[in-house]
């Protein structure tokens, strides 16, 4: 049993990680553009992070969602809060694991309902995202989110000179 609802919106459907996103995962760690996550890593590596990621709904209640295709099921990404005891607060992040995937607002999609589950059903005031600046596409989608800089924020000792990027609910003063 999963502490991890299913979402669902218009094209996709972000359920908990599991052994059918094995795959797409480790395939996705192996590449170059991996290296905004920690990667590039090996299978055995990429399969403990998709472990990590799925066993944090069981010790903390949230957790990344799997994003999946509506109509067909494929695992194409993952979208939701993560947060390694080293960090101060949970981290929204977000990943595609093929390039094929890019350019078509799936990220997009998936975050705002994870912030809308985030903030209306978990009742978080804020949540933070870490960005590598030459990540331009993520610090695209948190602009996008309608995520502000916030200089304050603690960066983790992992993540030297990221960014973050602060996501508020809608209408909320930022």
């Amino acid at each position: 049993m999963t502490l991890a609802p299913t979402i669902t919106t218009d094209r996709l459907i972000l359920r908990a990680p599991c052994g059918d996103d094995i795959a797409a995962i480790t395939q996705f760690f192996a590449q170059e553009r991996a290296r905004f996550y920690g990667g590039p890593l090996p299978e055995d590596q990429a399969w403990r992070r998709l472990a990590t990621y799925a066993g944090q709904w069981m010790l903390l209640g949230y957790g990344l969602f799997t994003i999946t295709l509506k109509e067909t099921g494929e695992p194409i990404g993952m979208a939701g809060p993560v947060h390694p005891c080293d960090f101060s607060e949970p981290e929204l992040s977000w990943l595609l694991t093929s390039t094929e995937y890019e350019g078509h607002g799936f990220a997009a999609e998936a975050c705002k309902a994870v912030l809308t589950y985030l903030f209306d059903r978990l009742g978080w005031s804020t949540v933070v995202s870490y960005i590598d600046p030459e990540n331009l596409g993520s610090k695209a989608l948190a602009t996008r989110l309608g995520a502000v800089i916030d200089a304050q924020a603690a960066i983790p000792a992992c993540l030297p000179g990221c960014v973050a990027y602060r996501h508020f609910p809608a209408g909320a003063q930022k």
